[in-house]
C-alpha cells in the first residue's frame, strides 16, 4: 500500500461524523425546540449557553425587545435539553424608554429564589416627570420589598416565566404608581450568579458566549 493511500485511509478513521441535534426548551415554555446545533458528539454541547429572543418563542412580536438566556445541560437521545438561567432587553429598548425631562432610576439586587438559587436583578423605572429624591428612595425600597418577597416565593423558573409574560412587570407598575406616577418598570437583567458569591455584594453573573450561539440555528418558522 502506498504512502498516500494509508494517509486516506487514517483520516477516515479519525474524522467523526457530524449530525443535527435539536435543542428543546424546559417545560416552563412548552418543550419547544428552540433550534438546532452540528455537532460530532453531543457532549460537546453540554455547558453551552444561548440566547433566544422571546418573540421566537411566544410568537408575539410585541416580545422582540428581550432575550432568554438558556444552558444546554442534559442529553436524551438526538435532543439536547435546555434549562433557562437568565433573562435580559435589549440596550437599544432600554434607551428608547428614556424620555427628557424625567427620571431613570437604575438598581441593583441580589436575592435567593425559593429553590435555593442565588440570582442577579437589575432594575430600571421611568418616572413620568422630573421627581425628588426622597420620592426617589421610596420608588426603590418599594421595588426591593416586592422582588425580594417575590423570589422567596417563587422557583428560579417561575421568575424567568413571570417575566417574559411581564407579569411582575405589571404588577409593579401598579404598586408603585400609587407612590408617583412611572412610565415604565423594567427588569433589565434576571441572571444567575456564581455560588462563591456572597448575596447583597456584587457578583459575576452567568457569561452568554457569544462564539457557541453561532451554533445555533434560528427556530423553524
Amino acid at each position: 500500500m502506498s504512502k498516500d493511500q494509508s494517509k486516506k485511509n487514517l483520516s477516515r478513521v479519525n474524522v467523526k461524523k457530524k449530525v443535527w441535534y435539536k435543542i428543546v426548551g424546559p417545560k416552563m415554555f412548552g418543550q419547544m425546540e428552540l433550534g438546532e446545533t452540528y455537532l460530532s458528539s453531543p457532549e460537546e454541547a453540554l455547558g453551552r449557553t444561548v440566547k433566544i429572543n422571546l418573540k421566537d418563542i411566544s410568537g408575539n412580536v410585541k416580545d422582540q425587545n428581550a432575550y432568554v438566556c438558556f444552558k444546554l445541560d442534559a442529553i436524551e437521545g438526538n435532543v439536547l435539553k435546555a434549562s433557562a438561567i437568565g433573562y435580559e432587553l435589549t440596550a437599544t429598548h432600554v434607551k428608547k424608554l428614556v424620555r427628557k425631562n424625567t427620571d431613570r432610576i437604575d438598581d441593583y439586587f441580589t436575592f435567593t429564589t425559593k429553590d435555593r438559587k442565588n440570582i442577579i436583578v437589575k432594575t430600571l423605572i421611568i418616572t413620568q416627570i422630573k421627581a425628588q429624591r426622597s420620592v426617589r428612595g421610596q420608588l426603590r425600597k418599594k421595588l426591593s420589598d416586592f422582588l425580594a418577597e417575590e423570589a422567596k416565593n417563587s422557583t428560579f423558573d417561575v421568575l424567568v416565566d413571570n417575566l417574559a409574560t411581564r407579569k411582575i412587570q405589571m404588577t409593579l407598575k401598579k404598586i408603585l404608581y400609587k407612590i408617583y406616577p412611572v412610565n415604565e418598570v423594567a427588569v433589565r437583567v434576571l441572571t444567575l450568579k456564581k455560588s462563591t458569591a456572597v448575596e447583597g455584594n456584587p457578583a459575576e453573573e452567568t457569561p452568554v458566549a457569544a462564539a457557541e450561539e453561532e451554533a445555533l440555528e434560528a427556530p423553524a418558522e
